[in-house]
């Protein structure tokens, strides 16, 4: 089964990327009522992995690098999974393999309104460019990639954080005031957190918003006994071994080519 492309249109503006993550949602939104939560992988070798084990294990159980470790740690979130809405990581980065979860398996699931390690780190570097910009400036001349990322900050262009998540990190723990730097973290930590049930009603919210909230699971996902497993989306022709796994483990699944919606069992 061959999959519509869309890798001309992944390199295009953010209001572009939204577009194609709203398209790609729509046929679940028309079969079930609401957005999906979606679960990417960007390694054949790792989906094939997880397709024969039936589970999705927390990062102290494999090898896989963590997301953002740092700023995971201080969030105590550093052994979560995490899922997104709709399919945000294949629109992003090109993560071909999705896992697909009815929302109300946010029942499970940590939910944040918004990128919870983006912000965080943003927040700190607000707070220094506002309080204490010699010290943003130490952090800025520490290397070549500091500077240019502080000065993309500056110019309103961006913060692309994760190239430097360990220096800012070190500079964290460093400060005179840590405290407040931890208090500014958790405060936001709590005012974008909700609970289940009002994590779907914001996730229905987001679905129609340009914001991408963090979902993250804490504990293992066995897929093979989750009643919130619906099915896959694989972005490319599904490899003989993987179709083998599909029908032998997932017939009663559903498949997404891009465009519609059948089951495993039909192909």
């Amino acid at each position: 089964m061959k999959n519509k492309p869309f890798e001309q249109e992944f390199k295009g503006t953010l209001k572009q990327r939204f577009a194609i993550r709203r398209k790609l949602s729509r046929p679940f939104i028309e079969k079930y009522g609401n957005p999906i939560i979606v679960h990417a992988i960007n390694k054949e070798e790792i989906f094939k992995k997880i397709l024969q084990e039936g589970k999705l294990k927390v990062p102290k159980e494999h090898d896989s690098p963590k997301k953002c470790p740092y700023m995971e740690k201080i969030l105590k979130i550093d052994n979560g999974i995490y899922y997104s809405l709709g399919f945000t990581y294949l629109i992003n980065y090109n993560w071909n393999y999705n896992l697909i979860f009815d929302i109300h398996y946010l029942k499970n699931l940590r939910y944040y309104k918004n990128n919870i390690n983006f912000h965080a780190y943003r927040i700190i570097i607000d707070y220094w460019n506002n309080n204490d910009r010699l010290y943003l400036e130490k952090l800025a001349n520490l290397n070549e990639i500091c500077r240019q990322v502080i000065d993309k900050y500056y110019d309103k262009k961006g913060f692309d954080f994760w190239k430097i998540e360990k220096y800012v990190f070190e500079f964290i723990q460093n400060y005179p005031k840590k405290k407040e730097l931890y208090d500014l973290i958790k405060k936001l930590a709590k005012s974008y957190e909700k609970k289940f049930p009002s994590s779907i009603k914001d996730a229905k919210k987001a679905y129609f918003e340009q914001r991408t909230p963090e979902i993250i699971g804490i504990r293992e996902n066995n897929l093979l006994r989750n009643k919130y497993f619906l099915g896959f989306y694989i972005r490319e022709v599904i490899d003989k071994k993987i179709l083998k796994i599909l029908k032998k483990k997932y017939l009663n699944k559903v498949i997404f080519d891009g465009n519609k919606i059948t089951r495993i069992k039909e192909l």
